[in-house]
């Protein structure tokens, strides 16, 4: 049995010695990549200082930092709904920011910044999630 938990866990281990590779690829593609392509050893001219080190590091990097932020706040939810299915448009928080976001705009007679729609919509989803979590957590308790 102990043979087994190693032989997954190396394997775990392995799957993610290559994801992490694939994702370096994927991350020094993105900086190669563009309207023209710099190759690595053009990065530290002024060119490639411009392009790579203010514009597509900055944006590669913000898109890998959303996109973990998806990812956990996805596991975070389906482990609150105790739900391996559970996602945003499913349960509604999708158009719970919805909601927010047209409320923003009808209270607020399309005057408001976009800054401000963007946070009623937060405000929408969060109040949404919190209504939601209520309900599954008294409902399954009986």
């Amino acid at each position: 049995m102990l043979t087994l938990a190693r032989q997954q866990q190396r394997q775990n281990i392995r799957w993610l010695l290559c994801l992490s590779v694939l994702m370096l690829l994927a991350l020094l593609l993105s900086l190669c990549a563009g309207e023209q392509w710099i190759s690595p050893g053009d990065w530290f001219t002024p060119r490639g200082e411009l392009f790579v080190w203010q514009i597509r590091l900055p944006r590669t990097l913000a898109v890998l930092l959303v996109g973990a932020a998806l990812a956990i706040s996805g596991a975070v939810m389906q482990a609150l709904f105790e739900n391996p299915l559970a996602e945003p448009g499913l349960l509604g928080v999708s158009n719970g920011a919805g909601v927010g976001l047209i409320a923003a705009v009808l209270l607020g007679q399309g005057q408001l910044p976009n800054w401000a729609l963007g946070l009623c919509a937060i405000a929408g989803a969060l109040i949404i999630t919190l209504i939601l979590l209520r309900f599954a957590r008294r409902h399954l308790s009986t």
